[in-house]
């Protein structure tokens, strides 16, 4: 199960003094792309899944949200050899490609807690707080640090749900 919260940050900057003052470490920084795709029958805005090829060569399924408060779902993901055959067949399934959703994204960790800083081309910048493993221990624990971040306002919503209202 991944756990998640997700917040707007308005002093990036700021946030990453926070993190190495509290002992976050800095791990790596990347460009993500994703590419998300509708399911043929049906509809993933209303059953709350997603489906999306990243440009590191993974493939991702994301399950419905299964609480009010977090973004937790169940997750899994398979490495593709290659990304356009993967597309494409994808789309030869009858599979269709939403959008993209593009990010420079800054990882850290702290214990078994790993935080994104997230410049989101065209939605601006976010903090993720994320666990992977026991549902009640993963939310306690990303909660938490939220607590610790001073974070109070969480985003249910996801990049894609978010460039697609924009894009209205």
């Amino acid at each position: 199960m991944e756990v998640e919260i997700k917040a707007r940050v308005e002093n990036p900057e700021e946030l990453e003094k926070t993190l190495e003052f509290i002992g976050a470490k800095f791990v790596k920084e990347k460009y993500e792309k994703d590419m998300y795709f509708s399911h043929p029958c049906r509809d993933f805005s209303e059953t709350d899944e997603a489906l999306r090829i990243r440009n590191d060569f993974t493939l991702t399924y994301k399950g419905p949200k299964v609480d009010e408060d977090t973004k937790s779902r169940e997750e899994y993901y398979i490495t593709v050899s290659d990304i356009e055959t993967a597309r494409l067949i994808l789309k030869k399934l009858g599979f269709r490609e939403v959008a993209v959703v593009e990010k420079v994204r800054k990882y850290y960790q702290y214990g078994d807690l790993t935080i994104c800083l997230d410049d989101v081309k065209g939605l601006g910048t976010f903090v993720e707080i994320e666990c992977m493993g026991e549902y009640s221990k993963c939310k306690k624990a990303v909660l938490e640090f939220a607590e610790k971040l001073k974070i109070e306002k969480f985003i249910r919503k996801s990049y894609l749900e978010m460039l697609l209202e924009s894009q209205r």
